[in-house]
């Protein structure tokens, strides 16, 4: 730490989706205890932040990152309003539908009814750029089943409406987007959450939920073909190398290919129990460089334009704490945009990268 002087913030100043481009302290026997360091804040930290509180405990950061958080907290604090409630409402509802099916080995269709109407209305008032921060939201690795599968619903259903689907397409995609990973409820929980890589006998095990999932909505009386499939073959590449069928290119369902897409992006957004997050652009920019050449590439292409579109002009943080405005996004250098921050035009790089998405100047 050094000499470095420490400032006293309040921890309902930290907000989901904030940037600490420094240390975190709060103070024990009047030594600094570091929280955290260089990290986006999400739930997790800010469970610990409302544990710390409850037992009069100061927190700090340093000097020179008071201001900048002030700054975040203005925008950040608009992007944590309507939305993120209505995100959470619906990642509650799937809670109790996950643990009401758990219970059941069945899908109650008159609560899928009635979370499929949630996840649309989320959808119909969602901005693209909360796409890129769903993972900050996430308060709890045990809500690993239940956040995913709304994530994966808002990612189905905002890819629906931006290939100009119906309404009732749309919520097809929703609803294969929350169940595509029901399945995983017949998965042992020591190695859905292991925190290291799997063996093949295990990874083997977790291919199973793909038929599982398919399983249970049979059993349940889904008839649809469309929403079957799409939870069937989520995980089918266009090069034969997916599972459970081994299927190729035209072979595969068209809404199992959005699917796909949806499902690896949440995957990379948010933090598991073995890995940490991946920055939002630079995700976007895996895509575009064929990290994924097994996925549909007019979706994907689709995918990629429609956020670069949105992204530009949206206000995001930096890796040094600063707010500043995307001004240009090349799809050759995704990762990297124009930012202006307080009239000047930064090139960002490696050494200085958006790390999170505030959203709109309102």
């Amino acid at each position: 730490m050094g000499n470095q002087k420490l400032e006293k913030i309040s921890s309902d100043m930290l907000l989901s989706g904030m940037y600490l481009d420094s240390d975190l302290y709060y103070i024990v026997d009047e030594n600094p205890v570091l929280l955290c360091h260089g990290t986006v804040i999400d739930a997790t930290i800010l469970d610990r932040l409302r544990d710390i509180a409850k037992q009069d405990v100061e927190i700090f950061v340093g000097e020179g990152t008071y201001q900048k958080l002030l700054k975040q907290h203005e925008y950040v604090s608009k992007l944590n309003g309507q939305i993120a409630k209505r995100y959470n409402e619906t990642r509650e509802v799937m809670s109790e539908f996950i643990r009401e099916t758990s219970y059941t080995n069945q899908i109650n269709q008159e609560s899928m009814v009635r979370l499929v109407s949630m996840t649309r209305n989320a959808v119909d008032i969602m901005q693209p750029y909360f796409l890129l921060q769903l993972g900050s939201y996430m308060s709890d690795m045990d809500e690993l089943l239940q956040t995913h599968s709304v994530d994966v619903a808002i990612l189905n259903g905002m890819i629906g409406r931006w290939l100009g689907l119906g309404d009732d397409r749309i919520e097809k995609l929703i609803s294969i987007g929350l169940l595509h990973d029901i399945g995983k409820l017949r998965i042992p929980d020591h190695i859905l959450n292991k925190p290291g890589r799997l063996t093949k006998e295990e990874f083997e095990v977790v291919k199973l939920h793909a038929v599982y999932s398919y399983e249970m909505l049979v059993r349940s009386g889904v008839t649809d073909e469309e929403i079957l499939t799409g939870v069937r073959n989520h995980h089918e590449r266009i090069t034969g190398t997916g599972y459970p069928d081994g299927l190729m290119l035209n072979e595969i369902p068209y809404f199992a290919k959005i699917t796909a897409i949806s499902d690896i992006y949440d995957a990379m957004i948010s933090k598991r129990v073995y890995k940490e997050s991946a920055t939002p652009l630079k995700i976007l920019d895996s895509f575009y460089r064929d990290q994924f050449s097994d996925l549909d590439p007019r979706i994907v292409n689709l995918f990629l334009e429609q956020m670069i579109r949105e992204l530009n002009g949206k206000l995001v943080i930096l890796s040094n704490g600063d707010v500043g405005k995307i001004t240009y996004i090349e799809k050759m250098r995704i990762a990297y945009p124009l930012v202006d921050v307080d009239g000047t035009i930064i090139q960002t790089g490696p050494n200085c990268h958006v790390v999170s998405v505030c959203g709109e100047i309102v």
